[in-house]
């Protein structure tokens, strides 16, 4: 018996061993075949990952929404860059930026550390601020806090500070703690083995519907699949999670932007999985998002769910386009 128990826990021993070296391997490959195609840069003891295109002023910075890339503006980039300046920019453990876990991932610290990369990278204003779902949270707070800077803001399907429910509070805290759970699994390769056998569900699901954009969307899902697979991803993802309380929170106190010219982009097709109840209470929260600015406009994307960016892509562009024009 005894004989049994050393041996299975050697075994054990053995097999997280072989686990850890098949991720280090597999994250070393991972970062040769991907690499940053923007500039890493330092703000002050990790870096942060800064892709910028185009020329022109102002200059378009753009936030992904929660525990989302850079990579998931899909084609919106590049479209702008054939007009002015625009910088995508993951945030602190997404993409290819190093994690920074002395701080909780919340909104006002991704305002703080957007600020510090924009100057050192000296990216000067005015800038044009877009931002999807929490992006938008974030990108709200960014104009509250540095209006000299602004001259735009374009809210693609943003998070509102009064969307969350108690049910809804309930289900982040529980993905919050399964992400946690998922950020052990990664660092023995148990993410990855399920991944690459198809069998994540999240992956899966994602990976089936990116079948319906064009090639050029389609071949982001494999660089993001790599995020996935590390453990800082899922670490970073649970704490923003877990702190979007806050975050929202945080937006209470932005009840104005004064006059600054202001686009809301919102969801017009309903996700089957969601009740109309719920669809219509997001619809007014994006209606009360007009009520930030006496300079604003809002459009409804009637062929895109939540991720317009990638449904419609041009809806974005165009309003960027126009904010450019009105100025």
């Amino acid at each position: 018996m005894e004989n049994w128990l050393v041996l299975s826990l050697g075994i054990l021993i053995l097999g997280l061993l072989v686990g850890m070296v098949y991720q280090r391997v597999g994250q070393a490959f991972d970062q040769h075949k991907y690499p940053p195609p923007g500039q890493l840069v330092d703000i002050g003891g990790f870096r942060l990952h800064l892709n910028c295109l185009g020329q022109g002023t102002p200059t378009v910075v753009m936030d992904a929404g929660g525990s989302a890339p850079a990579i998931a503006w899909g084609l919106v980039p590049a479209e702008i860059a054939k007009f002015t300046h625009v910088c995508t920019y993951d945030r602190a453990g997404f993409g290819w930026s190093d994690p920074n876990p002395r701080q909780p991932r919340t909104s006002q610290q991704s305002v703080d550390e957007l600020h510090l990369l924009l100057t050192k990278a000296a990216i000067d204003p005015p800038y044009i601020l877009v931002g999807h779902s929490l992006g938008g949270v974030n990108m709200r707070l960014y104009a509250s806090q540095y209006p000299e800077d602004v001259v735009g803001l374009v809210l693609v399907d943003s998070s509102h500070e009064h969307q969350m429910t108690s049910a809804m509070g309930r289900h982040v805290q529980r993905m919050a703690w399964f992400y946690q759970v998922l950020r052990i699994f990664s660092h023995i390769g148990m993410v990855r083995v399920i991944g690459e056998m198809n069998l994540l569900p999240m992956l899966k699901v994602l990976k089936q519907k990116s079948q319906k954009y064009p090639l050029a969307v389609r071949s982001l899902f494999d660089i993001f699949k790599s995020f996935c697979y590390r453990p800082h991803y899922w670490a970073t993802a649970s704490s923003e999670l877990a702190h979007i309380k806050t975050s929202l929170e945080g937006l209470q106190s932005v009840t104005s932007l004064g006059s600054l010219p202001l686009m809301v982009l919102s969801q017009g097709a309903k996700d089957p999985r969601i009740s109309e109840e719920r669809f219509q209470r997001w619809a007014a929260l994006q209606l009360d998002l007009t009520k930030l600015s006496s300079n604003s406009q809002r459009i409804v994307a009637e062929e895109s769910g939540h991720w317009i960016l990638l449904d419609q892509p041009e809806l974005i562009v165009g309003a960027v386009r126009r904010l450019i024009e009105r100025g």
